[in-house]
């Protein structure tokens, strides 16, 4: 069977001070098939090729940016939501972002003494390779990064070359809709805070199923809205506006909630386990 825990993360805050609740859910495993995917809109106001080149562009442009302010790995920080105050220190949040790989692979049960430890994992949408160089030294495995982005996947494959990775890690310009990789490929497949760019989720997730061998885990870290009550259809109007906003500025499909992934992976039989739901407040 393939495990398949994953984590929702929100968009990203208007400051550090903001604190997160969590909540941790469990269901009933089930068999992998290959059963037809559930039906679910994608919708983007952009084509899929306009919005491909949009966010290579994008992070071509950016990424030097989001370097020098959050280093390594272009993703969010996993904080103590009991603790009294949250430095907005880039030690502290950088700290935070390590944290946050390694909460996930807790939550993924990969770090306890009878874990079984990755030796083939790729990083589908690897930013500049932090998470791939991460968890390449930490399993001794050998770790596949691609991204959209071909300054991300250059200045990626130099990094692991002067950390002297090269022969652990590897970055590729490809599209997470279409992985240039055999099916079961892969024990871990990693997917820090990309999901989110992904046009047409059914695609995204059979494809990270796809590339999972037998008995492999995927982790996926995205940012979701809230889940809908049983008597609405759509978020309200003020939420639409509001995701649209965020939508325009970081080159975003339509989203979806933590239930609509939850209905995708069931449809494919995977055995979900559990997933870990935060909200901003």
């Amino acid at each position: 069977m393939t495990s398949l825990p994953f984590l929702l993360s929100p968009p990203p805050p208007r400051s550090l001070h903001h604190r997160r609740r969590r909540r941790l859910f469990s269901s009933p495993s089930c068999p992998r098939s290959r059963t037809p995917l559930l039906a679910m809109a994608s919708s983007s106001p952009r084509p899929p090729q306009e919005l491909r080149q949009g966010i290579a562009d994008f992070y071509d442009q950016s990424s030097g940016l989001w370097e020098q302010i959050w280093g390594d790995h272009m993703h969010h920080g996993f904080y103590d939501s009991d603790a009294d105050d949250v430095s907005l220190s880039l030690s502290n949040h950088r700290s935070a972002q390590i944290r946050m790989i390694e909460e996930s692979l807790r939550f993924a049960s990969l770090l306890g003494p009878e874990s079984k430890r990755p030796k083939r994992i790729v990083d589908v949408g690897c930013g500049i390779g932090g998470s791939s160089r991460y968890l390449a030294r930490k399993f001794a495995a050998q770790c596949c990064g691609i991204t959209l982005s071909p300054v991300q996947a250059q200045r990626a494959n130099a990094l692991a070359a002067s950390e002297g990775l090269s022969d652990l890690v590897s970055f590729q310009v490809a599209d997470a809709l279409q992985q240039p990789f055999p099916d079961a490929e892969f024990d871990l497949v990693w997917s820090m805070e990309s999901g989110e760019h992904m046009p047409d989720k059914p695609k995204f997730v059979k494809e990270l199923a796809r590339v999972a061998a037998p008995g492999a885990t995927i982790i996926i870290v995205t940012w979701c809205h809230r889940d809908l009550t049983p008597s609405e259809d759509s978020l309200n109007p003020g939420e639409k506006e509001l995701l649209q906003k965020i939508c325009d500025a970081y080159f975003l499909p339509a989203w979806c909630s933590a239930a609509d992934y939850v209905r995708l992976l069931r449809s494919l039989s995977l055995q979900t386990g559990k997933y870990l739901s935060e909200n901003l407040r």
